[in-house]
């Protein structure tokens, strides 16, 4: 819901550098047809590398690769000054070693705007559809999802901040994984962890800003992630984990973005894209 008449013949390119040898790639291609919306076709591409194939006993039989590609396409329409719609069509494929799936899913959003008071709000109901090949005989569901989010620029600051809400349709998100119980060294007896309804709360959020100083073609971005933090960080030494900053630019006609994201200590992935017109080079 966010293409609009701007975005004609523009084309963009991402590369993050992720965790170990993963690396993930995409692009995007937007194209006004008249009366009719500005239509985008998009791939996105997770690369995770070589692993060793061994057999039951450990012995190694050489090595096997994985890999995730989506084909996206999209519609975005403007209904008035205030509201706009979009759709998006995704087809997934996914092969690790020999196990192949591919899904079909369909993305929708509802963005309001209020130029006047420079506020923004979108609604998102994301990954509706199905698994139509699985990895094995048992087919699994997509994780549907509905995420809300406002971005408000300040009136008299070059400046916009950014909330949004994940997972509105499922409140209690805690992980799996996460430690539920504990013996009480002095005691011996077992112990419930609940986590309050504040922090279950804050897990949906993740929170940003956008500072553009010069009201031109420069903004420095910073943002943080509770879930992030409370899931991936250690006890004794937080760190940065769940904050991410980033840098854009813009040299002559194309566009340059820089994020870095602390999701653990472990690791820090990097976040590059560039972005430009192909009409100003007379394409």
């Amino acid at each position: 819901s966010l293409l609009n008449s701007r975005m004609n013949n523009s084309v963009f390119f991402s590369y993050i550098d992720y965790f170990a040898d993963i690396n993930l790639f995409s692009f995007a291609y937007a194209n006004e047809l008249n009366n009719i919306g500005v239509f985008s076709v998009g791939i996105k591409a997770i690369n995770y590398g070589l692993f060793d194939l061994t057999n039951e006993s450990g012995d190694l039989n050489g090595s096997f690769s994985a890999s995730d590609q989506v084909l996206i396409l999209g519609i975005g329409k403007v209904l008035s000054n205030r509201f706009s719609l979009g759709m998006n069509i995704n087809l997934l494929h996914s092969q690790y070693a020999n196990y192949i799936s591919n899904a079909l899913s369909a993305n929708l959003s509802g963005t309001y705007y209020n130029n006047e008071k420079r506020f923004t709000a979108t609604l998102l109901l994301k990954n509706m559809g199905r698994q139509i090949v699985s990895y094995t005989d048992t087919e699994e569901s997509l994780p549907f999802e509905i995420q809300l989010a406002i971005s408000k620029e300040l009136a008299y600051l070059p400046f916009r901040y950014h909330i949004s809400y994940s997972n509105v349709n499922r409140f209690d998100i805690t992980s799996p994984y996460k430690l539920i119980s504990q013996t009480n060294l002095e005691t011996g007896e077992l112990e419930l962890r609940e986590e309050t309804f504040a922090k279950t709360f804050l897990r949906h959020v993740a929170i940003g800003g956008e500072l553009n100083p010069f009201k031109k073609s420069l903004f420095f971005r910073g943002g943080f992630n509770f879930q992030r933090r409370f899931d991936l960080s250690e006890k004794s030494y937080g760190a940065f984990v769940g904050f991410s900053i980033g840098l854009g630019f813009k040299i002559s006609k194309i566009r340059f973005d820089y994020s870095r994201s602390s999701y653990h200590l472990s690791a820090t992935p990097n976040n590059f894209s560039i972005a430009t017109n192909l009409s100003t080079f007379g394409i």
